[in-house]
C-alpha cells in the first residue's frame, strides 16, 4: 500500500488471505471503502458482485500471492465498506469504485472481475484505459441475458424478487439471496464457517437493501432499460479496446451462457477464452486454484508482474 495514501486504517486481514495480508479502510466520498491487500509492484484488483465481498477472492488472492499489489475491495454497502443512505443502484456503486480507485492513484492495474465486479470494472477501465494493463473476466454481467437459458429456479426467484413487498420479503426479510442463493450457486455448497463471513455484514432488514437492488438490476430479456444502457458503452468499447483480455469459463457456469461466449468471441477485441474447470456461478469457491492459475499464466504472456 501507497505510503502517500492518506487517513488509511490498516489491521491485518482475515488469515485466509494468507500471512502479511492487510486489511484497510478509506474514507472515500462520505462513507468508507474497506479492502484487503498484500504486495508490490503493478497492480492486481479483484471486484466481487452480489451478495459476496472480498473474502470471495480469498484462494485466488494467496494463490497469487508475489505477482504483484493484490487488492480486494469490497462494493460500499457489502462486505466491511460502509453502508451509507443511497439507492445503490448501479451508478452510485460505480461512482464509489472510482473515488477509490483514484484515492489510491492505482495505475498499470490488471482486473480481475466477476458478476457485477465485471460491469464496474470493465466501465472503470473504459473511461480510464490509460490506467489499465488486463482484462481477466469470470461469469460475468456483461450483457443482457436470455432468461430461457438460465435455470429455471433463478427465473422463477427473480420473478418474484421483481415485486414489490415480495422482493422485500425474499431478500429482506427472509434473506434468502445469502442463505439461499449464494450457497446453491456453488457447486458444493459452503460450510457453516464460510457462510456465517458472508452473512455478517447483514445482521437485519435494512442493511440487505444493498442486496435487493442487484437482482432488479439484473439485465435479463433486455430489462431493465438502464442496465442496458448502462453495459451498452461497455460493449462498443470491448469491441475495439487495444487491452489483452481473457474470458474464463466453467461447467456448468450460470450467467456465462454458451450464447454469450459466443458472442464474445466475435465481439470482444483481443480476447483470450480460457476453460479454467468446475464451477457454477460463486466460481472463486469451487475453483480457486485454478483460476489463479488462469490469472498467473495471463500475466506471463501479458504482463511483467513483480513482488
Amino acid at each position: 500500500m501507497s505510503a502517500q495514501t492518506p487517513s488509511v486504517t490498516t489491521a491485518p486481514a482475515r488469515p485466509e488471505f494468507g500471512p502479511e495480508a492487510t486489511s484497510n479502510t478509506l474514507e472515500i466520498l462520505d462513507s468508507t471503502i474497506h479492502w484487503v491487500e498484500h504486495g508490490e509492484g503493478s497492480p492486481i484488483v479483484f471486484l466481487h458482485g452480489n451478495p459476496t465481498s472480498s473474502f470471495l477472492w480469498r484462494g485466488v488472492f494467496s494463490g497469487l500471492r508475489g505477482r504483484g499489489r493484490l487488492l480486494a475491495p469490497d462494493l460500499i454497502g457489502f462486505g466491511d465498506s460502509g453502508k451509507p443512505d443511497i439507492a445503490y443502484d448501479l451508478d452510485d456503486h460505480q461512482r464509489y469504485l472510482n473515488a477509490w480507485f483514484d484515492a489510491l492513484d492505482l495505475r498499470d492495474v490488471t482486473l480481475v472481475v466477476q458478476d457485477y465486479g465485471a460491469a464496474f470494472g470493465i466501465t472503470w477501465a473504459r473511461n480510464n484505459p490509460d490506467r489499465v494493463s488486463g482484462l481477466v473476466i469470470a461469469e460475468p454481467v456483461l450483457r443482457p441475458i436470455d432468461s430461457a437459458a438460465l435455470p429455471a429456479e433463478f427465473v422463477a426467484l427473480r420473478g418474484e424478487v421483481l415485486k414489490d413487498g415480495i422482493g422485500e420479503q425474499i431478500v429482506l426479510e427472509e434473506n434468502r439471496f445469502i442463505t439461499g442463493l449464494l450457497p446453491s450457486a456453488v457447486l458444493d455448497g459452503l460450510p457453516d464457517e464460510v457462510q456465517a463471513v458472508y452473512a455478517a455484514p447483514f445482521p437485519t432488514p435494512e442493511s440487505r437493501r444493498p442486496i435487493l437492488v442487484f437482482p432488479r438490476s439484473l439485465p435479463v430479456d433486455a430489462k431493465p432499460q438502464s442496465t442496458v444502457d448502462f453495459l451498452a458503452a461497455n460493449e462498443q468499447w470491448l469491441a475495439t479496446s487495444p487491452i489483452p483480455k481473457a474470458l474464463f469459463t466453467f461447467e456448468p457456469g450460470f450467467l456465462l451462457t454458451p450464447e454469450i461466449v459466443e458472442w464474445a468471441k466475435s465481439n470482444i477485441a483481443e480476447l483470450e477464452v480460457t476453460a479454467v474447470g468446475r464451477g457454477s456461478h460463486y466460481v472463486q469457491e469451487d475453483s480457486p486454484a485454478e483460476i489463479a492459475a488462469a490469472v498467473g499464466a495471463f500475466l506471463d504472456v501479458h504482463r511483467d508482474a513483480t513482488a
